[in-house]
């Protein structure tokens, strides 16, 4: 079994993913798309009045990048410096787990994203669910930082997320919105054969702030993917990883000690 993946990059700041594309022998493809705001001016006044308004920004079709938020309120919202700090080290894993040097760590520095945009999942269609913190985070973060440790040979992303006050809640209850919309569907391999999938999306007592344990499971020879999203206060760590080298990784193995250990 051959497994080809495109590694789908942080979106740094206000920086959205314009198309990511992520293939593997159970399932099609993924898009995420969005398009860019247009500029609306206020209407011409006559020489010498008052402006009666300012330009404002206007969406064309659906939004790359959502609208701007309030002024903040309350602590500073974490950046992906911050959030860096908080990414597992070979300190905190479970025994017979392993990280190759930071483990690919990536982040989206100091930066922090003004514009908040409703997750792509909302309405994505089902057949294009693919089970990744780089994907589940995007809708309404401010910020974020992602490595990858092992299970053996098996590989976890982890993804650690920000959100303004109630949006990291907001966040899961989409999720699991999501996963109850697409609870069956049909997805493709990458030659086209039909492949009818199960989702579960089950609550996991006792760790951080409330999570889940999410699922995708196909009919016949094919990979299943699972994703556990855990709430700590404004943020959300992801693991993912997925049995195309034979079984799944036993992510809540790891995320057990990973949340008692972020702060």
């Amino acid at each position: 079994m051959v497994r080809s993946t495109v590694r789908i990059p942080l979106a740094v700041g206000a920086a959205a993913m314009a198309a990511a594309v992520v293939t593997g022998c159970s399932s099609g493809t993924v898009t995420v798309s969005g398009t860019p705001a247009a500029i609306t001016a206020a209407p011409a006044t006559s020489p010498g009045a008052a402006p009666t308004d300012t330009p404002t920004l206007q969406a064309s079709g659906a939004p790359a990048f959502g609208t701007p938020s309030s002024t903040p309120t309350g602590p500073p919202l974490l950046t992906g410096v911050d959030l860096r700090a908080s990414l597992p080290t070979a300190a905190v894993l479970p025994a017979g787990w392993t990280i190759k040097g930071n483990g690919n760590q990536v982040d989206t520095g100091t930066t922090i994203n003004e514009y908040r945009a409703d997750p792509p999942q909302i309405t994505e269609p089902c057949n294009q669910m693919r089970l990744a913190g780089t994907i589940f985070s995007q809708g309404y973060k401010v910020s974020g930082a992602m490595n990858e440790v092992y299970d053996g040979e098996h590989m976890v992303q982890v993804y650690l997320a920000a959100y303004r006050p109630g949006d990291a809640a907001k966040l899961l209850g989409d999720l699991r919105a999501y996963a109850e919309r697409c609870k069956t569907f049909t997805g493709k391999s990458v030659d086209g054969i039909p492949i009818p999938m199960t989702v579960t999306a089950q609550p996991v007592p006792g760790l951080g702030d409330e999570a889940v344990d999410m699922k995708r499971v196909p009919t016949g020879p094919y990979s299943s993917s699972e994703i556990v999203m855990t709430r700590i206060g404004d943020r959300v760590l992801f693991l993912s990883g997925d049995n195309i080298l034979g079984r799944l990784p036993n992510i809540m193995q790891l995320a057990v000690p990973l949340v008692k250990s972020i702060k």
